[in-house]
């Protein structure tokens, strides 16, 4: 079972468990879901397009991937309340309008944040797998290609988790003998080449499902469990002391349960014991924390300091880790993760849905961000690895949204 599927079963059973007000929204089970393509990378759902229809599909779709989950009435709720105006308006300094096409005539997006000015874009080969990365000067809109990006034989897990720092691009395939490749590749450009080979079993739905660059070297987690690290230059993969079952959130964090679970048969929310990152440790100082759940609620998943989850009569909420500080979450059911940069949210509006909004919870502004349905269907942004742009397609246009020129 791939992680998203497992994400919304897990999502959507802990909701109709613990929120009886709302049935309509709450399914009890997964109906149907089908998978274009089995075996793809980690689909954290931050930085999915979710795709709303009305008549009660919700479905999760990035690359060649779309899970497609049948839950009642979940399209015909009300969400989010209508932002009055444009985000052009209400945050002009935040808003990138860039050609939806890069270079050689293909979609792009972004995929992680090189610096303060510089983003690191990815292109496809066709719907399947990335062509190539290039970083783009979010100032002068001047593009520059890093690597190609290799594509071996027998690939069953296409280039995932992008991730930058100490001067390269990383990230990871796999292959059907069962073997994970991590990559590498300098920022000035290059050939990527691999790094270092981790076996992982494929079949048992064990994968990579966290990646960083720190310190000269790649840090990973795999799907069941453990985080180890492996110089850029190459060398052998090493597991970090006391992460043992322990999954990536970002570094220095890691935690459990993590995003895959391990690879074993069962229920999902019984094997996962409880929300996302309930418990975190700190590798290099040591220091722990466990999220408070006060009686009656249930925890869905926590960043470093975030939480999020429903109460006993089903309300949504995000909260401190220690249990302060909390408050009303909006856009129910679709905040599956606390709020970017611990801050910000996106959410359908409407009954229909009608449009797409971003939400400050901190100073209480929002924003439509002027996606518009199409058919019965609408869909979310997609967010960077580091969770700081936003971006979609509109017309020919990119549109990024850079959340930390909000101010």
């Amino acid at each position: 079972m791939n992680e998203v599927e497992e994400t919304l079963r897990r999502t959507f059973g802990q909701a109709a468990e613990q929120a009886p007000r709302l049935p309509g929204m709450l399914p009890e089970r997964l109906e149907r879901v089908h998978l274009r393509r089995r075996r793809r990378s980690r689909m954290a759902l931050a930085a999915a397009a979710v795709v709303l229809v009305s008549g009660g599909t919700l479905a999760v779709v990035r690359g060649g991937e779309t899970t497609t989950a049948v839950q009642g009435e979940v399209a015909s709720q009300a969400r989010a309340e209508t932002p009055a105006e444009p985000v052009e308006k209400v945050w002009p300094e935040a808003v990138l309008k860039v050609a939806g096409k890069g270079y050689g005539g293909t979609a792009w997006q972004p995929a992680a944040v090189i610096d303060d000015r510089t983003v690191l874009m990815t292109t496809r080969d066709g719907f399947e797998s990335t062509a190539a990365i290039y970083a783009y000067d979010l100032e002068t809109a001047a593009q520059r290609k890093i690597a190609d990006v290799p594509r071996p034989a027998g690939t069953v897990s296409v280039a995932s988790d992008f991730a930058v720092g100490s001067g390269h691009v990383a990230w990871w395939t796999a292959t059907e003998d069962s073997v994970a490749h991590l990559w590498a590749v300098p920022l000035k450009g290059g050939e990527a080449k691999i790094v270092a080979d981790q076996k992982i079993q494929i079949d048992d739905g064990n994968r990579i499902d966290g990646l960083e660059v720190v310190n000269d070297k790649i840090v990973f987690s795999l799907r069941s469990g453990g985080v180890s690290t492996v110089p850029l230059g190459g060398g052998t993969v090493e597991p970090i002391a006391e992460s043992a079952g322990m999954h990536l959130l970002t570094w220095p964090w890691a935690g459990t349960p993590g995003p895959g679970g391990q690879p074993e048969t069962g229920p999902v929310v019984e094997r996962r014991g409880g929300p996302l990152f309930e418990r975190i440790r700190n590798l290099e100082t040591g220091e722990t924390a466990t999220a408070v759940v006060h009686a009656g609620e249930q925890l869905r998943s926590c960043g470093v300091r975030i939480c999020l989850g429903t109460t006993s009569s089903g309300e949504s909420f995000y909260r401190q880790r220690d249990g302060s500080q909390e408050r009303k979450a909006i856009g129910y059911p679709l905040m599956l993760e606390p709020p970017t940069q611990d801050r910000f949210a996106f959410s359908a509006y409407g009954p229909q849905p009608a449009g797409v909004g971003l939400y400050d919870l901190v100073s209480g502004k929002s924003a439509s961000l002027g996606i518009k349905p199409v058919g019965n269907s609408i869909k979310l942004p997609t967010a960077d690895s580091t969770g700081r742009i936003l971006s979609y397609p509109l017309g020919d246009d990119l549109y990024m949204i850079d959340l930390s020129k909000i101010r």
